[in-house]
């Protein structure tokens, strides 16, 4: 299985770059108005008096993008005891972003991590599936949200929630709960160890082969549009 794993996870890195260079370059050779204009009814130009209009400045642009895309703002707006869940899946999943980044890092300059480390990517992974179960509750049981997501969608959460409880395994039961026991194992990945690569823990090559199909749908999540056409 170990060596099934070192291939499916390897091939899904080379097709999430490639596909989201594919995605970017045709993004950038789109006329303007395909390439911004995505939703109808949400652009400026679709009024007859925008020219007349007193235009905002680029800083304050800046700052209502920086509002929509930290803090949801329109989601707090319209259903705020949706938003509490959406914005703890978010901040979870940004620190947990930030937490894999430290750890590759921290395997080069660490020779004793931190206690911490292992706090952060535990209460990162907490809050992921705390809002993750209130978003899908929330979307299963609130009939305005229901007329907008097909079943799929769901089906696309409980992934979710399977994937984060098979990381919190393998760190936590397989590693000890120890953080100098995973950087370890970061260390003798980022070695490209081939008796590690092909030989992994179980549970370690199981997140693995549930990560993989993550990192095939990234270049084509509608989340994902809203990065590449910058």
């Amino acid at each position: 299985m170990g060596s099934i794993a070192f291939g499916i996870f390897y091939v899904s890195i080379l097709f999430c770059v490639i596909a989201s260079v594919v995605r970017m370059v045709r993004y950038a050779n789109a006329p303007l108005h395909l390439r911004w204009e995505l939703y109808r009814g949400s652009s400026v130009y679709e009024q007859s008096d925008w020219l007349t209009r007193t235009h905002v400045s680029f800083g304050e642009k800046l700052k209502s993008a920086a509002q929509d895309i930290f803090l949801l703002r329109e989601y707090y707006h319209r259903n705020r005891g949706f938003w509490y869940f959406l914005y703890l899946f978010h901040i979870g999943l940004y620190l947990l972003v930030l937490w894999h980044v430290w750890l590759f890092i921290g395997a080069a300059v660490y020779e004793v991590p931190p206690f911490w480390g292992l706090v952060w990517g535990h209460v990162s992974t907490a809050l992921i599936f705390i809002g993750g179960i209130g978003i899908l509750v929330k979307r299963m049981t609130d009939e305005k949200l229901k007329v907008y997501y097909p079943r799929i969608h769901y089906f696309k959460w409980v992934f979710i929630l399977v994937t984060l409880a098979g990381g919190f395994y393998a760190v936590y039961f397989f590693f000890g709960g120890s953080i100098s026991a995973t950087m370890e194992y970061v260390r003798s990945q980022l070695a490209f160890e081939l008796e590690h690569k092909l030989n992994p823990p179980f549970f370690s090559a199981l997140h693995v082969l549930f990560v993989s199909p993550w990192l095939i749908y990234i270049p084509f999540g509608h989340i994902m549009q809203l990065f590449f056409r910058y």
